[in-house]
């Protein structure tokens, strides 16, 4: 499974099976041939065609509207193809500048109230139209005008001016430079198209509809294979790669099958014995980000998310429960059974990932505070104290259980996995907990996004220790029950949280950002509004056998874990083998 952890919706992406066990109709049967190991590295026309495989899917909708988190584009990181953003990060290097993409370079002002873009000249549509300042304007008006479309987490603004064509001018009411990143990421769609659009979060985008500033068009679309092909006018210069194809497999063995014989070259997917599985049917060509154990870096903090507004888990809202809960969860053996030691167990009750790029950031209050294996001396404390008792086995409390339904698509092998585990371990201390796999990527997603869920284990958003604790925390991106969250799944409320949510972003000083920051994983640890259970793989494989020029961990230029501007990057430093 492959997961996008750039926040599009705050989530929220992507970057992330199991059913079917041959690749006969869960393949891209349709359109197999465009294959790039069809033809090697010989040098034919197959062998130019860059095979992408993001998640499984049984099949695509013809859908490609970047504000929508179940459009193709979202789904398979495919956006910033056709649509691009102002500047790109690369979140595996947590000191490295934003790379200039759309814009070009930017400037703070006002006390970081104000935003200055200068932006790339030359730049065009890719239906000819000139791309300016007032595409970029237009589009975050688009933004505050219809919050569900807002998916980055963009601040609003007090006003936007353009004083010519490349220079874009931001005002805010309050300081913004630790928003930065949503501001920055934020593709650009092209005013002279979507003025006419009425429900920009929801509108159906065909494939000739499909106009950005990006380096392909989209070429050929099926329910089982889309292809992009190179847009020869793009503004970066043409690109080496000239077609990508994303096929369709409904599940990860697919996937893996076809990933482990050649026929795709870059996906983001949990491989049981990769080395074996994978790596050793070529040595000389199938590559990991790393040859050695855990062979993918951390990305994400991986957490258990507890609805606190579920109607059907009351329990959920009380936090001696969510301690109880966390405590009882034994990380080591899910990160042995279910992840094969390529995710570690979480360590820190902040939520940050205490290993990789938020190191630095952990506070030393809540470093190596959670137990690896389950607590069950802690979880009895918890309970007891809370008023429960063991009645047949379960923990009640006025003669109520402490019940709810872990929910995760079963085509995760990883997360069902996880799932069945904490399921079994946690009855086994008393709870009441039952799993359900019945559910598709989107049909999940929506369950999340919406409230109306009880718990799902759920990668983190994110490219900045702030952004990663924000997708938790952050009261201002949830919604009622029943309305589209961009962040805060958990519907978690929570004064504090803002209050520090509000000085962090305020903040002038590194120290005062520390301050801020170690605020919030206080207030993380204390209310565990989500559960930290592992930290996140960002899973890449690739083949060397038709492109050169991939990240590595000797060079790791970009994420090259799913995620939509860091798949553009990428593919953009790709050059075909002659």
């Amino acid at each position: 499974m492959s997961r996008n952890t750039t926040i599009k919706g705050l989530a929220l992406v992507a970057v992330v099976g199991l059913g079917l066990t041959a690749c006969t109709s869960s393949g891209a049967t349709s359109n197999s041939g465009s294959s790039s190991s069809a033809s090697g590295s010989s040098g034919s026309s197959k062998a130019k065609t860059l095979v992408i495989e993001d998640k499984p899917v049984p099949s695509f909708d013809e859908d490609f509207n970047p504000f929508d988190g179940n459009a193709f584009g979202a789904n398979e990181n495919a956006v910033s193809l056709t649509y691009e953003p102002l500047f790109m990060f690369n979140s595996l290097k947590s000191d490295q500048a934003p790379i200039p993409w759309l814009g070009k370079s930017y400037a703070w002002s006002n006390g970081n109230k104000t935003l200055t873009i200068q932006l790339q000249s030359g730049v065009k549509w890719s239906d000819g139209q000139a791309f300016s300042s007032a595409d970029v304007k237009f589009t975050f008006e688009l933004l505050q005008k219809t919050a569900a479309a807002n998916t980055g987490g963009v601040p609003a603004t007090t006003s936007m001016t353009t004083p010519d064509p490349n220079t874009l001018v931001m005002n805010f009411s309050t300081p913004q430079a630790s928003n930065f990143v949503a501001i920055g990421n934020q593709v650009i769609v092209p005013q002279h198209l979507w003025s006419s659009i009425s429900n920009p979060a929801t509108a159906q985008i065909t494939s000739a509809q499909a106009i950005g500033t990006g380096p392909y068009l989209v070429d050929k679309f099926s329910s089982q294979n889309v292809t992009f092909k190179a847009n020869p006018s793009y503004w970066g210069g043409a690109p080496k790669v000239q077609e990508i194809s994303f096929p369709a497999y409904a599940t990860n063995d697919a996937a893996t099958i076809a990933l482990a014989s050649g026929q795709i070259d870059l996906a983001g997917n949990d491989i049981n014995n990769v080395q074996t599985v994978f790596v050793a049917k070529d040595p000389a060509n199938n590559h990991l980000f790393q040859n050695t154990a855990p062979y993918f870096p951390a990305g994400n903090t991986v957490s258990l998310l507890l609805n606190q507004k579920s109607s059907t888990a009351p329990a959920l809202a009380d936090v001696a429960v969510r301690k109880a809960i966390s405590a009882a969860v034994d990380r080591q053996s899910l990160a042995a059974q279910c992840e094969t030691n390529y995710e570690n167990p979480a360590t820190s009750s902040g939520g940050l990932i205490a290993t990789g790029p938020d190191q630095a950031s952990v506070s030393s209050a809540t470093t190596n505070d959670l137990k690896a294996n389950a607590d069950t001396a802690k979880v009895t404390s918890l309970l007891t104290a809370d008023g429960y008792a063991k009645v047949g086995g379960k923990w009640t409390k006025n003669g109520k259980t402490i019940k709810f339904t872990i929910i995760d698509p079963n085509s995760f092998s990883d997360y069902w996995c996880d799932a069945q585990a904490m399921v079994k371990g946690l009855n086994a201390q008393g709870f009441d907990i039952n799993d359900n796999g019945a559910f598709t990527y989107d049909t999940w997603n929506a369950a999340i996004t919406t409230g109306k869920y009880d718990a799902a284990l759920h990668w983190g958003q994110g490219v900045t220790a702030f952004q990663r604790l924000q997708f938790i925390l952050d009261p201002s991106t949830t919604a009622d029950v029943g309305k589209t969250a961009a962040g805060d799944f958990g519907r978690y409320t929570s004064a504090k949280a803002s209050t520090a949510i509000a000085a962090y972003q305020n903040a002038t000083t590194p120290d005062a950002q520390k301050t801020a920051l170690d605020t919030l994983q206080q207030i993380f640890s204390d209310d565990v509004p989500a559960v930290p259970v592992l930290y996140g793989a960002a899973w890449y494989e690739y083949s060397s056998a038709n492109f050169t020029g991939w990240p590595t961990s000797d060079n790791p230029y970009i994420n090259p874990s799913p995620n939509s501007q860091a798949y553009e990057y990428l593919i953009l430093h790709l050059t075909p083998v002659s």
